[in-house]
């Protein structure tokens, strides 16, 4: 696949970024990593439009999905490549602009998949052409003690947030939720530092997609999750409880929500019976909380886990 020039020209420059070329400014790195996500995203609807379109096109869109996917997932395609994190920034991803690059396109991938036009069966096409990629990561970082890369770790919540369990196979799930709740983990112990810090918003917007498929998650198929659920909870209650600036109260809603929903969780009564005081207690402490729609959630979580 040859892709566009501009997406050649953006990463070339976000790599001189990357290796502290000579006057690389702050500005001039937003810069790049903006043009960065413009150019993946336009890929995106490139590829999105030609796989809802079909027949010949349909070849276009699997190029295009596969190579966002093998960046994100390996740093490298065909077709461009991403530098790759050395062993200290993998041990704190967040914090490194190389490791966070490999968000843009599992989120350009992500656009993608949410497309909601074309016909029935696209979607699953490009499911059978990428899920393999993702796979063979996911294996392959299964050993490593580090945190999940990031750009694996959201794709693996794209997927689970836009593609139906019979596209990904039970199999193929149960697989994934592992990764994702290492990203849970990761995330709710190192909040602070997304939180507060001014070039956080990737890691935000990464933490996001983890919560919608969690959400889905234990709406939808509860039993892939049980043995996580000791686990889930203390995540979600540091997530819940965290006083930080405005943007963060979409996430912090979405994960109040989530510890609403695991107390219906079927098969973990007693896992969640025993977090019952730490969560009311916890929960307690944030019913003053500045922002209006953020004391409204937690009064009634807590009367949820009060109640049961």
């Amino acid at each position: 696949m040859v892709p566009p020039p501009a997406v050649t020209e953006s990463v070339a420059c976000l790599q001189q970024t990357f290796d502290g070329a000579s006057g690389v400014t702050t500005a001039s790195d937003h810069a790049c990593t903006a043009n960065v996500e413009a150019a993946l995203n336009f890929m995106a609807l490139l590829g999105s439009a030609a796989a809802c379109r079909g027949g010949r096109c349909s070849q276009t869109a699997d190029e295009i999905a596969s190579c966002l996917v093998q960046v994100a997932c390996n740093g490298s395609s065909s077709a461009f490549a991403f530098k790759s994190p050395g062993n200290e920034a993998q041990q704190h991803p967040i914090l490194d602009p190389a490791s966070l690059a490999f968000v843009l396109p599992a989120a350009a991938f992500g656009s993608m998949l949410s497309v909601k036009n074309g016909g029935p069966f696209w979607r699953q096409r490009i499911i059978h052409k990428t899920l393999p990629i993702l796979m063979k990561t996911l294996q392959e970082q299964a050993t490593s003690r580090s945190p999940p890369a990031l750009g694996s770790l959201a794709v693996v919540a794209h997927m689970l947030c836009s593609v139906s369990q019979t596209h990904l196979g039970e199999s193929k799930i149960r697989q994934m939720i592992p990764t994702l709740i290492a990203g849970l983990v990761y995330f709710s112990k190192n909040l602070d530092v997304i939180a507060q810090d001014d070039k956080g918003t990737k890691g935000l917007d990464v933490l996001s997609v983890i919560l919608a498929a969690l959400t889905k998650i234990l709406r939808i198929s509860p039993e892939d999750v049980t043995k996580f659920v000791g686990v889930i909870i203390p995540s979600l209650l540091l997530l819940s409880t965290c006083n930080a600036s405005k943007r963060y109260t979409p996430n912090q809603l979405i994960a109040l929500q989530c510890l609403e929903i695991v107390t219906t969780h079927p098969n973990a009564r007693n896992a969640v019976l025993r977090e019952k005081d730490q969560v009311t207690a916890a929960l307690s402490v944030i019913v003053d909380h500045p922002s209006k729609i953020i004391r409204q959630a937690v009064v009634h979580v807590r009367n949820v886990w009060f109640t049961l």
